[in-house]
């Protein structure tokens, strides 16, 4: 069964198993997150939630991210994780856990500070994590995000529960009751999109997965077949129809789904992923001379899917317009480009913004897309009238930053580079991205 398959991959599997493609993979991602969570911590959500960790102390053997203070590694995972989904902008798996850096890295490189592991562990780690958390999401993710889960909380709470259970070199039975114990601890409800608390999400998800090994390596007990059992998590947490478990997981540590075209995408845009596509159609429409003063309709070509995240249709506040279709395309169609400023309380109320909101349409135009594919998030079209009646019109099937769609070297670099200055000076920018850079060759994740 799948429990079993899973904790024997992860009790069994050596860093020279894991491929470089997928190792490269790692590394963009745990870059891409502390990135995003030096950024995320200017906010307020990031303020609350270090003053939490600083509350709540720990034995001071992980590191907050943008900050003096160490605190233990569950709560370290808390607060960066946290943090690093605060703004939006971490990055996406297409297979469908969401968001896999914002629950993995902040687990590894808590843990990974504490034991003094290496860098190429803490990439292995990641690897391992990603894997497993794809392959339980993969045959109960449609029915369980429907239902209202937040996949990024769910299935991140098990994926870095075997990240760190790797880390640890737990054997196969400790992994089992870690995993069994990161399922009952999973949760995270996305009405609370749009809110401080989706960020909050990914951080408990990778001190679940904290807490859930380093209790397994104690010793601490649960049911050792918890993802396939009539009342594990599979079933509980959504799942409507039935699974052959004994084919699922069969490639495991064989394809590495991290480097492959479902694999992990790197966000150009600081707004939920299902946003991206219908932007690159504003900035298209730009580029085809559409001028927004001239604009007197909208449509935006929407799938049934869309209105399930994108619930908020006259944002209020900044957390709120990452939510909203009709914000993300008018910002794109006035400003060019859509980025870290764009949901200030100023850039909210900007009158030909919200000029913009008041005349869109949504049309479902599109099938449900299918999860877990390329274009798995959405396909979206924008068409504006202009006052003589010309119409203009942009499709897009996949958006910029998908594995399929890559951003450039350069333009990864660049959005670390926009991120880590909101806080450091430039030269440790620099500094910093060449050791994430050189990861692999770290000694310590204490570096």
């Amino acid at each position: 069964m799948l429990t079993d398959r899973i904790s024997t991959f992860i009790s069994g599997v050596r860093t020279a198993d894991i491929p470089q493609a997928a190792l490269d993979k790692a590394r963009m991602g745990i870059t891409d997150f502390i990135g995003v969570a030096i950024a995320g911590s200017r906010e307020e959500l990031g303020r609350l939630i270090r003053e939490y960790g600083s509350r709540m102390g720990g034995v001071a053997e992980a590191s907050i991210i943008a900050g003096n203070q160490k605190t233990s590694p569950e709560m370290a995972a808390l607060v960066n994780g946290t943090m690093g989904h605060a703004l939006d902008y971490d990055d996406m798996s297409v297979s469908p856990i969401s968001h896999p850096s914002a629950f993995l890295a902040p687990a590894i490189l808590a843990v990974g500070e504490s034991i003094g592991a290496s860098g190429m562990e803490a990439l292995a780690a990641y690897v391992v994590g990603y894997e497993v958390a794809g392959c339980v999401a993969e045959p109960m993710f449609q029915s369980h995000y429907v239902q209202g889960w937040h996949s990024t909380s769910t299935f991140g709470s098990l994926g870095a529960a075997a990240a760190v259970a790797w880390l640890l070199k737990l054997n196969a039975r400790q992994v089992r009751m870690a995993i069994g114990i990161a399922a009952s601890l999973a949760c995270g409800l996305r009405q609370n999109f749009g809110t401080m608390t989706k960020p909050l999400h990914a951080g408990r998800a990778g001190a679940n997965g904290v807490q859930a090994a380093f209790l397994a390596q104690a010793g601490f007990t649960a049911d050792a077949a918890i993802i396939e059992a009539p009342l594990g998590f599979a079933r509980v947490m959504g799942h409507d129809g039935e699974v052959d478990w004994a084919e699922v997981g069969t490639n495991l540590g064989k394809t590495f789904v991290i480097a492959g075209p479902v694999g992990l995408a790197v966000k150009p845009y600081p707004s939920c992923g299902f946003t991206h596509t219908a932007i690159d159609c504003a900035l298209d429409l730009r580029q085809q001379g559409v001028k927004t003063e001239e604009i007197v309709e909208i449509e935006l070509g929407t799938s049934p899917f869309d209105k399930q995240l994108l619930i908020h249709h006259r944002p209020k506040t900044g957390l709120e317009g990452k939510f909203s279709l009709e914000y993300c395309v008018a910002r794109a169609l006035v400003s060019g480009g859509v980025r870290l400023d764009s949901f200030s309380e100023k850039a909210m109320l900007e009158p030909e913004v919200q000029r913009l909101i008041e005349r869109m349409k949504w049309v479902e135009k599109y099938p449900m897309p299918v999860m877990g594919t390329p274009e798995g998030f959405g396909a979206k079209s924008v068409t504006v009238t202009v006052r003589n009646g010309k119409k203009y019109d942009a499709t897009v099937r996949v958006a910029r930053g998908m594995p399929t769609n890559p951003l450039s070297a350069h333009e990864f670099n660049a959005k670390y580079r926009d991120c880590a200055s909101t806080v450091l000076p430039e030269e440790a920018v620099e500094g910093s991205l060449s050791l994430l850079t050189g990861m692999q060759g770290v000694a310590t994740v204490t570096e």
